[in-house]
């Protein structure tokens, strides 16, 4: 089994059990089906997979997570199982290349395959049109305007060292900026949501 892992981060009013739902809409038809949860502080996860036609069919598996952040949400995606499929359009080839007449039975089969080596991708252009419809902008430099102080919720300005309000110190507070994209991440993040870089 092969997994890959990609994260995003969407600034904007956005609620992550509403993309969920979104998703599941878009994707609980035809050749795929699809199903969310809602689990700790306020995540979802939503479960997109391929519907096998025969047995033996090989499935493709993408999991959605949305995490709310301050100022918007992070989703990553993370897709399981894509070399099965590929190996099934290699076999396909093979059996092709030996017998061509058999190809002619297996085009639905090969339009399958190729369509769940793209499920991700179409996962992200969903993602992307729901956020953009929700007046949400993906992860770029400048997008996180304040910097809210932990003691007493007051939004200030990115830079600022105390809070306009309460005079509390915002060092900690401060976003961190990625050395590599310019995304401003959360005050803890590791990692940067935006392209991952270490931070």
């Amino acid at each position: 089994m092969a997994e890959t892992v990609e994260q995003r981060a969407y600034h904007g009013n956005i609620e992550p059990s509403d993309l969920a739902r979104s998703l599941v809409l878009r994707f609980d038809e035809g050749e795929t089906q699809a199903h969310w949860m809602e689990s700790q502080a306020g995540r979802a996860v939503v479960q997109i997979q391929s519907r096998p036609r025969e047995s033996g069919d090989p499935t493709t598996a993408v999991t959605v997570h949305v995490s709310p952040t301050k100022t918007g949400i992070t989703v990553s995606v993370s897709e399981q199982k894509v070399l099965s499929v590929a190996a099934d359009i290699a076999k396909t080839g093979l059996q092709a290349w030996l017998n061509p007449l058999r190809l002619l039975g297996e085009i639905d089969d090969i339009a399958r395959n190729v369509r769940w080596l793209g499920l991700r991708s179409e996962v992200w252009t969903a993602v992307d049109e729901y956020c953009r419809t929700q007046g949400g902008a993906r992860g770029a430099a400048g997008i996180l305007a304040n910097v809210i102080c932990p003691y007493c919720g007051t939004p200030n300005d990115i830079g600022a060292q105390n809070c306009k309000a309460c005079r509390a110190p915002l060092a900690e507070a401060q976003p961190i900026v990625c050395g590599r994209c310019g995304f401003m991440n959360e005050p803890q993040a590791e990692l940067c949501v935006n392209c991952s870089a270490k931070l």
